[in-house]
């Protein structure tokens, strides 16, 4: 920017008008405001998050001998009614239950509990707080889940995205893990990304069974 002042020198024996030009240089940063990232299709799409949820459920518990799970409605809707008020705890209802929250999709959600495999003892076969997620995900005995999701943004302490899944009939049953809960294939490839969530920020937590509720026994920060 240039400016033009007027300035007076003063001259003998008279007073005389000088026109100076200054030049004025001003530096502006125009800083390119930020976009946010768009949330997963697997979150904003109802087909495309009952998807990622049965897949990649169904992946584990096929490396794992465990039938496919069917999608429950009267769960889904279930889990999307607690999910609703971004309270992260569990509802304490009658089905088994995962939460999670803070992961960029749903895939990586469940990748969250399905990756607690690597801590699991398959030769004690028992309940394991470190494992309880990846237990109920595998749980031969479960036939069904049904999951909700909502954007929370650390409302009630869920950070970003929090989902919730039911299970049913319920896993977790003290007792009965060496039969429900079977090592590894072998032969059977990994198609998926274990690393999805290793850096993630994400936070899950489960309820656990023995023949009936028993509640909350901890939740995890990942």
């Amino acid at each position: 920017m240039r400016l033009r002042l007027p300035v007076f020198l003063l001259l003998p024996p008279a007073y005389a008008a000088v026109t100076v030009t200054v030049h004025t240089t001003i530096h502006t940063t125009l800083g390119a405001a930020a976009t946010p990232t768009p949330p997963s299709t697997e979150y904003t799409s109802p087909r495309a998050f009952q998807r990622a949820i049965l897949e990649t459920h169904n992946f584990y518990r096929k490396e794992h001998n465990a039938s496919a799970l069917a999608w429950n409605r009267t769960s889904a809707a279930y889990a999307a009614d607690w999910a609703e008020a971004c309270e992260f705890e569990h509802s304490h209802g009658p089905t088994g239950e995962n939460l999670a929250a803070g992961y960029p999709n749903a895939t990586s959600s469940i990748d969250a509990w399905g990756t607690e495999r690597t801590s699991y003892d398959f030769k004690k076969s028992e309940f394991s707080h470190e494992t309880g997620h990846f237990t109920q995900v595998v749980w031969k005995d479960t036939t069904t889940v049904g999951c909700g999701r909502r954007e929370c943004d650390g409302k009630g302490g869920s950070p970003g995205w929090y989902v919730v899944c039911e299970y049913y009939p319920p896993g977790n049953v003290i007792g009965t893990f060496r039969e429900n809960v079977q090592e590894q294939v072998e032969g059977v490839e990994n198609g998926n990304s274990e690393g999805v969530v290793s850096g993630g920020r994400g936070r899950v937590g489960w309820d656990w069974w023995e023949g009936v509720v028993v509640g909350v026994v901890g939740w995890v920060l990942l």
